[in-house]
C-alpha cells in the first residue's frame, strides 16, 4: 500500500510538507525535498550549499529560459549538475556506466502556487541499478550529503 502511495504521490506531483521526504520505491528513483522558500532563494542556498561542501559546479541548465527561447513558458525550473571526484571516482571504477549517472543532479521546481520542491537522485537504487556493491560506505556518505544539501536548501 505504502508504495503505491508513494508511486502516486510522485506521479500527481504531491506537496510535501517542508522538509519532508518522499522516498520513491517505484518509478524514478528520486528523493523529494519541499522547500520553505521561493525559487531564487531555493537555487541560490542550493548553490551556496554545495560551494560549502566543496562540490564542484559543472552546469546550470534554466529549463524555463530554454522554454522561453523557443516562444514557450514553464515554471521555474533548474537543473544543478555538480560533484566531487573524490566520490564518484570510485564508483565508476566499480562500475563504468556508473559515468551517465554521474556527476550527481538536483532539480529545483516551482509547481502550481509557488510551492518548490526540490528533486534528487536515491543513491541507492541507482547503485542497485548497475549491481554496484561494496561501496555501502561510500554510498552512506553521498546519501546524507545530498539530504543535508537539500535541507540546507530548502531551510528558512
Amino acid at each position: 500500500m505504502l508504495k503505491t502511495f508513494i508511486a502516486a504521490a510522485l506521479l500527481a506531483g504531491t506537496v510535501l510538507a517542508p522538509g519532508a521526504q518522499l522516498r520513491a520505491e517505484t518509478g524514478p528513483a528520486l528523493l523529494a525535498v519541499e522547500s520553505e522558500n521561493d525559487f531564487e532563494t531555493t537555487l541560490a542556498r542550493l548553490l551556496k550549499a554545495l560551494d560549502a561542501r566543496g562540490m564542484t559546479t559543472f552546469a546550470v541548465i534554466d529549463h524555463a529560459k530554454g522554454a522561453a527561447s523557443i516562444g514557450e513558458s514553464l515554471r521555474p525550473t533548474t537543473l544543478i549538475v555538480f560533484g566531487n571526484p573524490r566520490g564518484g571516482t570510485p564508483l565508476m571504477q566499480a562500475e563504468q556506466r556508473m559515468g551517465i549517472e554521474l556527476p550527481l543532479k538536483m532539480l529545483v521546481a516551482e509547481k502550481d502556487g509557488g510551492a518548490v520542491t526540490l528533486f534528487y537522485p536515491e543513491m541507492d537504487k541507482i547503485l542497485d541499478k548497475y549491481g554496484v556493491t561494496g561501496q555501502d560506505k561510500r554510498l552512506t556518505a553521498i546519501s546524507a550529503a545530498l539530504d543535508a544539501i537539500a535541507a540546507d536548501a530548502a531551510a528558512q
